[in-house]
């Protein structure tokens, strides 16, 4: 058996509330990854974040799948 790594992707769209990524609005959302690190992911993340600063509704998350 191989070892079961995370993988680490970026999710982004606008959301109803933006403090909870479980309100993402999903026909709004792209994902990017995966990416071997999170800091790699982290890194994205806060890119997607400062090129959309002025949308109050937009946010970039880390998550992790298997």
């Amino acid at each position: 058996m191989g070892k079961i790594t995370n993988k680490y992707w970026v999710v982004e769209g606008t959301h109803k509330d933006p403090n909870d990524q479980n309100t993402l609005d999903h026909n709004t959302e792209k994902q990017y990854g995966p990416y071997e690190n999170e800091a790699m992911a982290n890194t994205q993340a806060m890119s997607l974040i400062q090129k959309n600063v002025d949308d109050f509704y937009h946010r970039a998350w880390v998550i992790t799948k298997h």
